[in-house]
């Protein structure tokens, strides 16, 4: 009985740690609500029981490798390399295909997913990425909003951020929103 009542304070517990950024989606395949957390790759080692995510994305720069990290099915876990970098040019930067990747393993997530995101610690890479796949769910500057309000410490890499940009179609705006972080308080963007 008491092993019963300790496994739903648990799950009471994850569910406030995940409230849902849309209560409903219909814009995304299975409705998922955008369960969301966006931390560092030690964040998320030393929480990995606390959190206990069903869907993790990993940022990690090539040849760099994830520690103890949280063991997941490989179609619950999709690992991205790229580097912190704003050099196109150099050859660990973000491509489009790793934006479209990562689009796509959201679009398959189940209506209960738990989703975590991070990169090495947190501020970049997972930040811009979050930021772009809130963007297709909700307007850019609600979006950003909705980043700060779950990471506020985010400074999105600014190249990632323009990748999902393009993929999304967006023509600068979410760019611009980029722009705004980091911030210590949030607030609307002047018209």
């Amino acid at each position: 009985m008491a092993l019963a009542a300790e496994k739903q304070a648990v799950e009471k517990q994850t569910e406030a740690l995940y409230a849902p950024l849309l209560e409903t989606n219909p814009a995304h395949p299975n409705g998922w609500p955008i369960r969301i957390i966006v931390s560092s790759q030690t964040e998320a080692r030393h929480n990995r029981t606390l959190w206990a995510p069903t869907h993790l994305i990993s940022i990690r720069a090539t040849g760099s490798k994830l520690l103890s990290m949280i063991d997941l099915p490989a179609e619950r876990h999709l690992e991205l390399l790229f580097g912190d970098v704003m050099d196109p040019d150099e050859p660990d930067a973000a491509r489009a295909e790793a934006i479209e990747r990562a689009f796509a393993f959201v679009d398959q997530l189940p209506q209960d997913a738990h989703l975590l995101i991070h990169c090495l610690r947190g501020i970049g890479r997972s930040t811009a990425l979050t930021l772009g796949i809130l963007a297709r769910y909700m307007d850019p500057e609600e979006a950003a909003a909705a980043l700060h309000g779950l990471r506020p410490e985010a400074k999105p890499n600014r190249y990632v951020t323009g990748l999902c940009d393009n993929v999304l179609g967006l023509k600068g705006k979410l760019a611009k929103q980029a722009l705004r972080f980091p911030a210590k308080v949030w607030k609307p963007a002047k018209s």
